[in-house]
């Protein structure tokens, strides 16, 4: 199929050389976002040397197969007709990678075990468009994601149609699991930044384990009887508690 290269400057060397497709659907493209995410992760921001890393919705491979000449070992994933341009620009690439990346195919809202145990970083630009998405998209990051994982999420913010109502259910849903911080725009490469691309640090919301609860309740109720029993006394005639400084000897308590 015909296509066209977009070269990517890197800080460290030769540029990347990312092949595009005319035609084929959106993932055939690099998009801005994913233009201002891979130069993010020039900035050293993020240590991404001997990381497993995993990127949602790669299309071309441009933000996973940067993070690979960073030195991370990465995953590039899409669905299986991207399978084909992923495994090009890897090749076209490869010389430049320090770490390793591969491709595979994932779609989202299915099975990810092959994908375990859970990446260090998971990389997405561009991937909330299409509003039929995000359910599957948001269960895929669950599964996905462990309590260590950072997730960053580049997006291009559209006010054409439906895309700032499916960009403000994508991030409401988010935030039932997750918790987001908004990366400023001055931490963004000095070149590739716009106002209107955002970067958002995302990470699993924090659980407190049953067997801490269950000890925390035991340590309170344990606490509150050496409180009782440092401020009344059993009074073994009347089977009552009184309070030790109760000069009317009042019963504080009564079977």
């Amino acid at each position: 199929m015909a296509g066209f290269v977009r070269e990517l400057e890197r800080r460290g060397g030769p540029a990347l050389r990312l092949e595009q497709r005319a035609a084929g659907g959106v993932g055939c493209v690099v998009w801005d976002a994913a233009l201002v995410l891979a130069k993010f992760l020039e900035t050293g921001a993020c240590p991404l040397a001997r990381r497993h890393v995993l990127e949602l919705g790669a299309g071309t491979g441009a933000v996973g197969i940067m993070a690979a000449t960073l030195g991370a070992n990465v995953t590039v994933t899409d669905l299986e007709e991207l399978q084909e341009l992923l495994m090009v620009n890897i090749e076209n690439n490869k010389h430049l990678v320090t770490g390793s990346v591969r491709a595979k195919v994932l779609k989202w809202g299915e099975d990810v075990s092959e994908f375990q145990p859970p990446p260090d970083y998971i990389l997405m630009a561009d991937c909330i468009y299409y509003e039929e998405s995000l359910e599957p998209l948001l269960k895929t990051l669950k599964d996905l994601t462990g309590p260590d994982t950072c997730v960053l999420c580049c997006y291009e913010q559209r006010t054409m149609g439906k895309n700032p109502e499916i960009e403000r259910k994508y991030f409401e849903l988010l935030q039932l699991d997750f918790e987001l911080e908004k990366i400023p725009l001055d931490k963004h490469d000095e070149e590739y930044r716009s106002e209107d691309i955002h970067i958002m640090n995302i990470h699993r919301k924090q659980t407190v384990p049953a067997s801490v609860f269950r000890r925390t309740i035991f340590e309170l109720c344990a606490d509150f009887l050496l409180f009782f029993n440092a401020v009344a006394s059993w009074d073994l005639k009347t089977g009552v508690w009184r309070h030790q400084s109760n000069k009317n000897n009042m019963p504080t308590a009564a079977l």
